[in-house]
């Protein structure tokens, strides 16, 4: 709001000075931030304080940070591993957990700009609405996208059941686990709808694994496919995925102060069968181009901003929003994610970290913000007083 203001007030003295000269304000009207750039000065004023933050607080993980389609900050920071052989990389994955739902609702918006699903699609139009189903004849696709309603959770019950349980991470650890989602998806599916809707619970999970299932109903394609061919693909995302047994994860675990690869433990590895809430992964590098293609109309050409500031609730598309902020947080038994973009001054701000616990990533993340948005506010206003 602050940099609202100022930036209001600047191009109100641009226009009072110009109608004082007799000249026209064209600039000041036709300013537009997408033009900014910062120098390499800015540049390395801003590394410097995202290396200080960062390193103060032992920072285990991959940080990005960039300004519309200007990439300002990528580092990785600590290691792979507890015996410190391998040192993380921008191309280093992680699980991105939460962070999934905002390729999961972007898909959403893509398809319904292809025209080939409708926000007001009522869930019958996907799935039976028979006998105990029929309260899906009264639940929209854009309910889910703004979690007007929550579905009842399914993970606690399929996890406390270890046959079942088994099943799954049976299913997921074989080469090739997309041969099987047919038949997950379909258990799940089957777990969701028999909880109907939960009142009292604050989970968008089962929201987002029912949209990835309509992703795919009105795709034509798996879900993984899709994502794959029409974001990670198009924007150059080539160390992005799904959770499975090709990852093998590291990460420490705050709750027993050890590290912990994915395939030792099962829950460790059962993020893999929540793809569209919580299943991919992907690196600092991928995460940043996701973003930036996000913020700059790449995907499909939506306007995310514009779609995000006319939100019908706080919570859209997977991220929570408050005023010109937008933000998104989330983790798994090893890794947690961190977003949070600006929409007036098309900033994004992301860390990956493989240590849980260990640092508050959301503290971190919004003292990272605070101070950086300062910075890139001083360059925004630098460049309108040239124009």
């Amino acid at each position: 709001m602050k940099f609202k203001k100022t930036v209001c007030a600047l191009l109100a003295f641009a226009l009072t000075a110009c109608a004082f000269a007799g000249c026209t304000p064209e600039k000041a009207e036709t300013y537009d931030i997408k033009s900014v750039k910062a120098d390499s000065a800015k540049r390395s004023e801003i590394e410097k304080e995202v290396d200080k933050i960062l390193e103060y607080n032992e920072f285990c993980g991959s940080a990005a940070i960039s300004l519309n389609k200007d990439e300002l900050y990528n580092k990785a920071y600590g290691y792979a591993d507890a015996i410190k052989e391998k040192k993380l990389t921008t191309k280093s994955c992680y699980q991105i957990n939460e962070l999934t739902k905002n390729f999961t609702g972007v898909a959403v918006l893509m398809l319904e700009k292809s025209g080939k699903l409708k926000l007001s699609d009522t869930l019958d139009k996907y799935f039976d609405a028979q006998g105990s189903r029929s309260y899906l004849r009264d639940i929209k696709v854009e309910d889910l996208l703004t979690n007007k309603i929550s579905l009842g959770s399914y993970y606690d019950e399929i996890t406390s059941n270890r046959e079942e349980y088994s099943t799954y991470y049976k299913f997921l650890n074989t080469e090739n686990p997309d041969i099987y989602s047919v038949r997950i998806s379909n258990m799940i599916i089957g777990h969701i709808f028999n909880h109907g809707v939960d009142e009292n619970s604050d989970s968008t999970m089962s929201n987002y694994y029912i949209l990835g299932k309509i992703v795919s109903l009105s795709s034509g394609a798996s879900y993984r496919e899709y994502i794959q061919n029409n974001i990670f693909d198009p924007l150059g995302m080539k160390n992005s995925g799904f959770v499975y047994s090709k990852y093998n994860f590291s990460g420490f675990n705050m709750d027993n102060k050890v590290w912990h690869r994915q395939g030792e433990r099962p829950e460790y590895s059962s993020y893999g069968f929540m793809y569209a809430a919580l299943g991919i992964v992907s690196s600092s590098e991928d995460i940043a181009k996701f973003y930036i293609g996000l913020i700059n109309g790449e995907l499909g050409g939506i306007d995310i901003l514009e779609r995000l500031k006319l939100a019908p609730s706080s919570e859209y598309l997977g991220f929570e929003i408050d005023g010109n902020n937008a933000y998104c947080t989330g983790r798994t038994a090893l890794h947690c994610a961190y977003v949070h973009i600006n929409r007036s001054n098309m900033e994004a701000v992301t860390l990956l970290s493989n240590c849980v616990g260990k640092t508050d990533i959301n503290v971190m993340g919004n003292e990272l913000y605070e101070i950086i948005s300062s910075k890139i506010n001083g360059i925004i206003i630098s460049e309108a007083k040239k124009s």
